[in-house]
């Protein structure tokens, strides 16, 4: 059963502890950590408000509940922990509505942080505590909560998890993305290096204290990771689905591989991998935004 974890309780741990663990953070907003670029000029309260928003936060949870949560539940490897990370502040109804879809995983943990949280011991911590502390090596991965992994993306992450590529960046590099928010349903054959959507970080394992835990999220936005570890590139084909929905900041990536789709084909091409997004639940996602 989910749990609902406060920064107050230093010494919670998984019930289940695993090698690979992931971290998605939702609507969190702290005052001195901002991860989302078009509110870096707004002070705390600004961002607050913003983030906050019931219209933008209903969004996000469909999106979250439609595209991201499944991908994860449909894992055909699922010896694996996830820690949700939101805000103390996050409104009551939507803490609920949180700890409600996830109540009944067992591999999925909820910590709600207070404003003045420091964000590296946050993700620290959050591997820390999900972490086998017997596993000789170990991997962490990072997801957006409107993105979605192959549901053969830990199975192919536990692939790389040998010994000579620990202190290595793993990048899955081929995916999709979907534009959800425009006239037409349109599908991006994305190709790209150190993308968001399950970028992760293989390390020695039995690592006993959150100061000397290190984190696929310690090593900064993902843009940059490569300047701080060697990356591995993983050219499987469609291990994520990235998607444009209107109250995300992901660019197009599209060019000639851009092409409008109806929701039953795009249902079609996603099925090997994505099996919960089908047709009826495209077309809900569809959301034309000005």
């Amino acid at each position: 059963m989910a749990t609902l974890l406060t920064n107050r309780q230093a010494r919670v741990m998984a019930l289940r502890p695993s090698a690979i663990v992931g971290i998605i953070r939702f609507s969190i907003v702290l005052r001195d950590s901002n991860f989302f670029p078009p509110l870096s000029a707004q002070n705390y309260h600004e961002r607050k408000a913003r983030i906050f928003d019931r219209a933008r936060l209903q969004r996000r949870f469909q999106l979250f509940e439609d595209i991201c949560l499944p991908s994860l539940t449909a894992q055909t490897d699922p010896d694996f922990n996830l820690m949700l990370i939101t805000s103390r502040d996050l409104p009551s109804w939507a803490h609920d509505r949180l700890i409600g879809l996830v109540r009944d995983l067992p591999n999925v943990y909820v910590r709600a942080y207070r404003p003045l949280a420091n964000i590296q011991r946050i993700f620290k911590r959050s591997i820390f505590e999900m972490l086998d502390p017997a596993a000789p090596i170990t991997a962490s991965f990072r997801l957006d909560d409107d993105d979605a992994l192959a549901n053969d993306y830990v199975a192919r992450l536990r692939t790389h998890m040998v010994p000579h590529k620990t202190g290595k960046i793993v990048t899955f590099s081929r995916g999709h993305q979907l534009a959800l928010s425009d006239g037409a349903l349109q599908i991006f054959d994305d190709t790209r290096d150190c993308g968001s959507a399950g970028l992760a970080l293989v390390q020695q394992g039995k690592v006993m204290s959150i100061p000397e835990t290190v984190s696929i999220h310690c090593l900064g936005g993902h843009r940059k990771v490569g300047q701080f570890a060697p990356v591995v590139n993983d050219k499987t084909d469609g291990m994520y689905v990235q998607t444009a929905n209107g109250v995300n900041v992901t660019g197009r990536r599209g060019g000639i591989s851009a092409h409008a789709i109806s929701a039953k084909d795009l249902a079609s091409k996603l099925h090997p991998k994505f099996p919960h997004l089908n047709a009826e639940t495209l077309e809900r996602l569809h959301v034309v935004y000005p």
